[in-house]
């Protein structure tokens, strides 16, 4: 209330011109990132008349904004939205108070007794809000929304106080309290014990299984919510467990699984029936055409085709009861057996253990058939259906032949199957190839060969088995042109197909290809290389997330961005013309989060550039009548901010790059500015993007640091195979050079480096070959390649092989076959030239860069009585977690307060000074 009546001051005395001047503008503090707004959970409603959205601090009670005309509601802490299908109501969950979850903890209060979410439903004839304490979960149809569903914690059973016998000791009932609550009426439905609950796709059906419990046994029953007549009816009841149900889009088919078992392995069966008949056992163990030992299984998806025919489900290996074990803990050995014959290595099996465990394989029932057809097996682990479940073909892999190699190569190569969903016969259809795709229809299989950079198609008529090739004559690459990597260059990708497969829009660099993938006819560039000429990249900006194909009855947006100015916009453009496309937007923005109202042309969508935060706007589809709905982070204009432009220079290799340069608003070309230099790989495309304040998760906020008077460089990185240290110096060090020479204001002896994994090895190397700059930090940096050659990324458990002969560093080869390669580009072995200071950080939870790496770079500093600190955040992985917000400030403090003496001056601080003894940790933080 304070703020709000200051804000209010403020305008009065402006209105009045008592103010002879604009307030002076402050910098940014560390402390004022917590009151920095987000925006997350826009929707629109169906009509497009109202959007919602949710506006939250990064510290703090956020609130859901509902917006309608002129009209602004703010509901406080809701969350999760969602407008129901007729534009009268939306829901939402209602967050506890975050200081009231902060005490609890404080208190040590027990997790079922922490605060609780709460249901809201705002009822947009009367703007009355209807609310239900300790939500566990609310579901909303996509259409006929009239009954809205959700689980809540049931109360407490009452004891009863009248029975003066022992009490006897209370079953648990597993399972929530269902409420349906009816939109019109205000009507409330109550079903205790129900363990899963949903909506049929059309509204009219809600399903339920409520399960109970005596002292010996389990019961369950399934249940029917006509929400038309506001009936329940059980449609099945027996002693055992159900779980998994699912209905068909009309609610009038279901399925689910059972089982009688009372141990913990259970087997299940699959029961199948329809609203006018009794549902039976469809598919167990003992059915025809399943594999000998397996059944239904509980980890496994169930759902229904959307025509209903079919009824996909996975299947498994029968769990077997554990054995009684008769040898104790300590008499068993304890280790792993890594083997050059296994297909993945042991830490990667470990990682995958638990999916593995639960790995099912897709299998159909023809529900008017009833004809049961397995489709994955041992061999085929994995199969696609294709037209929503619709098709009766699908298309399946097995990597199994490829999976060692792919240790080294980094590729997903395949062997790929066109799977007939009526037989279940396999047929491989290509071999080896990476990037196959079966076309909406199941007509064509489209694939990329890296090997002449083309794409091919085949028929999957068993009459017509030649490959096409569909673009090897196009005079133009399909390829990424700007690969510089030892790999095979990605293609730019397939935009989508027309209707019943008769063409395949492929992408180049810029433009859209109209191809026939059975190659009858010439290929087509249908925006008439409107892209090419202009440098400007089209990609089709689909809004109908049910759309199978690309429509061409009317005109489609195409997303762009200018490689010259970085401009983003949007085209409109119809696909079945060969035309330019027609310009709607284009500007000195970043366009997003674009969202269409399922019934009208309206949209909402975001724009952003340095200066602009990305508030919600929302307007016709041709981006006219466009209205700014949101104002998140009015308080910036408090702050000095930043600006950015685009800067060009030659390489040392005389190539020609590009980057961007941050400047505070209120620069001043005859002041002196530190510089910071962040880099990666390319960035230029980021010009129109903003960065708020924010708590670093492991880079410097650019804003942050512009605000607080340095000047911040991004450069472009190109490189050489085999030559990545060398390349990034070629570019960062000319880029540093260019602006110094260029730029009087920018202070040569007060330049610092910050870059991130791959930004904090080109941060260590950099340091080992000039003495340019002032100060480093390299965040999770490879040191030596030597050893991280061998080493093992262990979020995957993959080894880290591929990414030196393949990808990102760039080697392009083993390390027997080129030592020196890996000895040259390892920052450890040049350590003695080191005379910048350096700050690492490098977490022991690190899941992609082995924490040794820091550390074997660290000792050789210290060894070396070089200026060197490592941070290591205990239990964080590669880059701070996002929700670590103590662990965030605390590095963007010490790596400011590092800056800050480096490059300003300032006092060292403690921490820098003395270091922090692990007697002292979490007691004295050094500041």
């Amino acid at each position: 209330m304070r703020r709000t009546g200051l804000i209010l001051l403020a305008l009065f005395l402006i209105s009045f011109g008592l103010y002879a001047q604009a307030p002076v503008k402050k910098a940014l503090s560390i402390d004022d990132f917590e009151t920095w707004n987000t925006i997350s959970n826009q929707i629109i409603s169906n009509n497009g008349e109202r959007v919602a959205f949710v506006q939250k601090p990064q510290q703090g009670d956020g609130m859901l904004i509902v917006k309608h005309s002129d009209r602004l509601d703010a509901i406080p802490r809701g969350n999760r939205p969602a407008f129901g299908s007729e534009n009268d109501f939306i829901v939402f969950e209602i967050k506890p108070h975050e200081d009231s979850i902060r005490q609890a903890k404080l208190d040590e209060v027990k997790k079922d007794k922490m605060p609780k979410d709460s249901l809201g439903i705002r009822l947009f004839g009367t703007n009355e809000t209807v609310k239900f304490p300790k939500l566990k979960s609310y579901k909303l149809p996509e259409d006929n929304a009239r009954w809205i569903a959700f689980l809540t914690e049931p109360a407490p059973a009452e004891k009863d106080t009248t029975d003066e016998k022992k009490e006897k000791k209370e079953v648990k009932q597993p399972g929530d309290d269902l409420v349906l609550f009816e939109v019109n009426s205000g009507d409330t439905l109550h079903f205790p014990n129900v363990t899963e609950y949903f909506y049929a796709k059309d509204g009219a059906s809600v399903y339920f299984i409520q399960q109970k419990k005596d002292t010996l046994n389990t019961y369950s029953s399934v249940h029917h919510f006509n929400t038309s007549l506001g009936q329940n009816r059980e449609l099945y009841s027996s002693e055992g467990w159900a779980q998994k149900a699912v209905a068909d889009e009309s609610g009038s088919q279901y399925a689910f699984l059972f089982s009688k078992d009372t141990i913990d392995e259970k087997v299940y069966e699959l029961y199948y029936g329809t609203l006018e008949s009794e549902p039976e056992v469809t598919v167990d163990s003992y059915t025809s055409g399943i594999p000998v030992g397996w059944s239904p299984s509980e980890n496994g998806n169930i759902y229904f085709s959307e025509d209903g025919t079919k009824l996909y489900f996975g299947t498994a290996e029968s769990p077997e009861p554990e054995p009684k074990d008769t040898v104790l803990d300590e008499e068993k050995p304890k280790l792993d057996v890594w083997s050059w014959h296994d297909d993945k290595l042991q830490p990667q099996q470990k990682t995958e253990l638990d999916r593995e465990k639960k790995r099912t394989f897709l299998a159909v029932y023809h529900t008017t058939l009833d004809r049961f057809i397995q489709l994955a097996d041992l061999n085929i682990k994995n199969v696609s259906p294709i037209r929503k479940g619709n098709g009766n073909v699908g298309l399946g892999y097995n990597e199994s032949p490829y999976l060692r190699a792919s240790s080294w190569t980094g590729k997903r190569e395949r062997d790929y199957y066109l799977v007939d969903f009526e037989t279940g016969i396999k047929r491989e259809i290509v071999e080896g190839k990476s990037y196959a795709r079966l076309s909406p229809h199941g007509k064509y299989v489209v694939w990329y060969e890296p090997e002449d950079s083309s794409y091919y198609s085949r028929s999957t008529d068993i009459n017509n088995l030649d490959p096409v090739a569909l673009t090897k004559l196009i005079p133009v690459n399909f390829y990424d042109e700007r690969n510089d990597r030892p790999m095979d260059p990605r293609p730019y990708g397939v935009a989508g197909w027309s209707e019943n497969d008769r063409f395949v829009y492929i992408y180049d660099r810029y433009d859209i290809w109209k191809i026939d993938p059975s190659g009858e006819r010439v290929p087509v560039n249908i925006t008439k290389a409107f892209g090419r000429r202009n440098q400007i990249r089209l990609r089709y900006q689909k809004l109908d997330p049910e759309l199978l194909h690309i429509p061409l009855e009317k005109n489609v947006l195409l997303q762009a961005i200018d490689e010259k100015t970085m401009e983003n916009g949007f085209f409109s453009f119809d696909f079945s013309t060969i035309t330019e496309p027609e310009l709607v937007v284009m500007d000195k923005y970043y366009f997003g989060n674009v969202k269409k109202a399922k019934e009208t042309e309206k949209l909402i969508w975001t724009r952003q550039n340095v200066e602009i935060f990305p508030d919600l706007w929302t307007s016709s589809i041709d981006f006219s009548e466009a209205e700014k709905i949101s104002n998140a982070n009015p308080q910036q204009d408090d702050f000095i901010w930043t600006t950015a432009e685009l800067v060009e220079w030659n390489s040392l290799t005389g190539e020609q790059l590009n980057g961007i340069l941050y400047k505070p608003e209120n620069f001043n070309p005859n002041k002196k500015y530190p510089l910071m230099v962040y880099f990666y790989e390319r960035n230029a495309e980021n010009l129109f993007r903003h960065q708020h304040p924010a708590p670093s998760r492991s880079t410097i906020n650019k804003t942050f640091y512009a605000s607080n008077g340095y000047m911040v460089f991004v450069p472009d990185i190109t490189y050489k195979v085999g030559y990545p240290g060398q390349s990034a110096y070629n570019a960062i060090v000319s880029g540093t050079q260019y602006l110094i020479n260029e730029f009087p204001y920018i202070d040569e002896k007060n330049i610092g480096l910050q870059g991130q994994s791959w930004g904090g090895y080109q941060t260590a190397y950099l340091i080992t070959q000039t003495d340019l700059y002032a100060a480093a930090m390299a965040g999770a940096p490879v040191s030596n390649m030597t050893s991280a050659y061998g080493g093992i990324r262990w979020g995957s458990g993959m080894s880290r092989m591929f990414q030196y002969e393949h990808t990102q560093s760039r080697i392009g080869g083993t390390l027997w076959e080129k030592p020196l390669h890996y000895i040259e580009n390892s920052p450890l072995f040049y350590a003695p030239k080191v005379n910048t200071p350096l700050l690492m950080m490098h977490n022991d939870d690190d899941g992609a860069v082995p924490w040794y790496q820091g550390i074997e770079f660290f000792v050789a500093l210290r060894r070396l009585n070089k200026p060197s600190w490592l941070l290591t955040y205990n239990g964080e992985p590669h880059n701070l977690k996002g929700s670590s917000w103590a662990n965030r400030v605390d590095l963007s403090k010490r790596m400011f307060g590092f800056f800050n003496h480096y490059l300003k001056g300032e006092p060292m601080p403690e921490w820098m000074e003395e270091g922090i003894p692990a007697i002292e940790k979490g007691e004295n933080l050094g500041y």
